[in-house]
């Protein structure tokens, strides 16, 4: 007894089939006669009216022993219904033994003239031996007759077609593909073409997971609907069943593309080294209530290798030019074609005593149509040289669409480890709403943050800026109505303020902070303006007031911090822009 480990698929038993039988479809010599057919695409005469092809083998053990099934196409080639033969379907093994399939509850009892339907079949064999399924046999049993007659109608070896299972290995070279390799998927009468192009690795709720999206062409003239089929992660350790992320039916156009996502939930420190592509078989029984109780099992069909280096160096990505549209992904359809999206600035600055580094990116996505189009919700990440990634936050904004040949600004804001210089970082603009609660990327360049500093009286808030005249502050003593002294300061400053690019703010854009701090780096006070709306930070001369400050007594000298402030779901991001002292 020898278990079957390898599943291939040979056209070498094909061509010597044809070659012995002089065509692709052997007819049987007579109606009483045995015919032995390779297995294929081709179709063997099973009689003069119906043709037949094996679509899958299955020899699957389990402790309790195993399960053998056969699912089989079968065709009509008259201008009349046939009924399918009553011919026992049945297997037989390398160690001499036979077995009789049941036909599926659900199998059709004759076939319509010009039709083609698929046939299933399964048994469940007892015992703990290991054996190779070599043929499976069309048998006529004659019962009318003693000793009973049987007379094989067509024998079709399949030993090297069946698989036995997740621990089975695809080993044919046809069946073998590597990462971005297009392929159809076998035994699927679908024209739809697949190729691998994603490969990530993802935390999320429900723990880590591995993603892999295809795109899917559909080469064909007419619409086509995704059929179903399966993905399964194999590593050193075991096989990893995944996920289709889309839950309805996708459907594609002629000449259309789309994408396709499957998740594979794994456990920590599992690396994948490649994804079979199964596809599920049916087999139908009826339960003691008479209802239909359907068996499904997935026979695999393709592998395929993930990419040797799944985590791309930062160096690989292209360098970008602040200001430039980011090439992004034309088939995702999260970004209408006629949005652009440039990221214009990325400063980073370390937050003192806080151990990181904030880091903010300011985008300008700008619509090129006719018409307004809604705010596209993509999510921005940055990866260091080491391959860590850190999720951006995105502003609160009340912008639901963009205008017509109008720009909008949105900022991005970053926590960073003190390490990092950001000399070297990569960017991905990242679709969070195509595979929820999974991410795909976009976009990815390769950027460079700009530290922030105090050089010059220039501040940067893009798409303002703010040049610092000159400031004078002051401290005031009142009474409070208890009799107790009230501290206060106020600050004067005059600005010169200028807009620098003519695209959109709203209410919830980056806002200024003064802040101000004792000698032994106590926040005393501080105070915020914006720059849209009333009280807004305008050119000349303005004051901020400081008072109810955290003090019992007046402080000098006082450092001034001047923070630019974006308000996220998560809280507020600060970016310092300037410090003054006394």
């Amino acid at each position: 007894m020898k278990p079957n480990k390898n599943w291939k698929l040979t056209a070498a038993a094909v061509v010597l089939s044809a070659s012995l039988f002089g065509t692709v479809y052997p007819a049987a010599a007579s109606e009483g006669a045995g015919t032995t057919a390779s297995v294929g695409t081709s179709y063997y005469q099973l009689n003069s009216q119906l043709s037949v092809s094996v679509k899958s083998v299955l020899n699957e053990s389990s402790p309790d022993g195993a399960q053998i099934g056969a699912v089989v196409r079968m065709k009509n080639g008259s201008g009349k219904a046939v009924r399918v033969p009553d011919y026992d379907v049945r297997v037989r093994t390398d160690d001499g033994m036979e077995y009789i399939l049941q036909p599926s509850a659900a199998n059709a009892r004759s076939v319509k003239a010009r039709e083609e339907i698929e046939l299933s079949y399964l048994v469940s064999v007892d015992g703990m031996d290991s054996f190779e399924v070599t043929e499976l046999a069309w048998v006529d049993v004659d019962v009318y007759v003693y000793p009973k007659q049987e007379t094989d109608k067509l024998v079709v070896p399949v030993g090297d077609i069946q698989w036995t299972g997740s621990e089975a290995e695809i080993t044919e070279s046809g069946a073998l593909k590597g990462w971005e390799d297009a392929f159809a998927i076998p035994s699927l009468k679908s024209p739809l073409v697949y190729k691998p192009v994603q490969y990530d690795l993802t935390y999320t709720e429900q723990g880590r997971a591995a993603t892999v999206t295809f795109l899917v062409t559909n080469p064909g003239s007419s619409r086509e609907t995704v059929p179903d089929f399966r993905i399964e992660g194999k590593g050193k350790d075991g096989n990893y069943a995944g996920q289709r992320v889309e839950q309805n039916a996708l459907q594609i156009e002629p000449g259309g593309k789309s994408y396709l996502h499957y998740a594979i939930p794994l456990k920590e420190n599992v690396t994948l080294e490649s994804l079979n592509v199964l596809t599920p078989e049916t087999f139908v029984t009826m339960d003691a209530k008479g209802q239909p109780a359907p068996l499904q099992y997935t026979i695999g069909r393709l592998n395929v290798l993930l990419p040797k280096q799944q985590n791309l160096p930062i160096t690989s990505l292209p360098l970008y030019t602040p200001g430039s549209p980011v090439k992004l992904d034309p088939v995702s359809g999260l970004v209408p074609s006629n949005v652009d999206i440039s990221m214009i600035e990325l400063r980073m600055h370390e937050n003192s005593g806080e151990g990181y580094k904030t880091a903010i990116a300011k985008f300008k996505v700008t619509n090129r149509g006719e018409i307004p189009v809604p705010v596209p919700p993509f999510q921005a990440e940055l990866q260091s040289a080491d391959g860590f990634r850190y999720a951006g936050t995105r502003q609160l904004t009340s912008t639901a669409s963009i205008m017509p040949n109008l720009g909008y600004v949105f900022s991005y804001a970053f926590a960073i480890p003190a390490t990092e210089d950001g000399s070297t970082l990569g960017l991905r603009l990242l679709d969070s709403v195509s595979a929820a609660p999974y991410k795909t990327t976009l976009g990815a360049v390769r950027v460079a943050a700009t530290e922030s500093t105090d050089d010059g009286d220039t501040m940067s808030f893009y798409p303002f800026q703010v040049k610092l005249n000159y400031w004078t502050i002051s401290a005031n003593i009142g009474q409070s109505m208890t009799g107790l002294p009230n501290y206060s300061y106020k600050m004067k400053l005059d600005l010169d303020l200028e807009r620098t690019d003519t695209v959109v703010v709203d209410q919830n854009f980056s806002k200024m902070e003064i802040e101000l701090v004792d000698s032994l780096g106590r926040t005393l006070g501080s105070e915020t303006r914006s720059f849209t709306g009333a009280n807004r930070i305008i050119d000349g001369q303005q004051t901020f007031t400081f008072a109810d400050l955290r003090t019992e007594q007046l402080a000098y000298p006082i450092t001034v911090n001047i923070y630019e402030t974006i308000e996220t779901p998560t809280g507020v991001a600060k970016r310092l822009v300037k410090t003054l002292k006394q």
